[in-house]
């Protein structure tokens, strides 16, 4: 009996998680991210200094 009540409450408890989900599922409030800024980086390269592989 016990393990009847045990299981009855696990798929109950499943299927309010369900339910909840598909009704009102959580929403993400992140933001888009910033990127890299490529132009940035490569003024700031030294090509000078660089090994003759890095200059290709």
């Amino acid at each position: 009996m016990r393990v009847l009540t045990a299981l009855s409450a696990l798929a109950l408890a499943t299927g309010l998680f369900w339910a909840t989900m598909l009704t009102r599922p959580p929403t993400s409030e992140a933001g888009p991210g910033i990127g890299i800024d490529t132009r940035a980086l490569t003024l700031r390269a030294h090509l000078r200094d660089a090994d003759p592989c890095d200059a290709s």
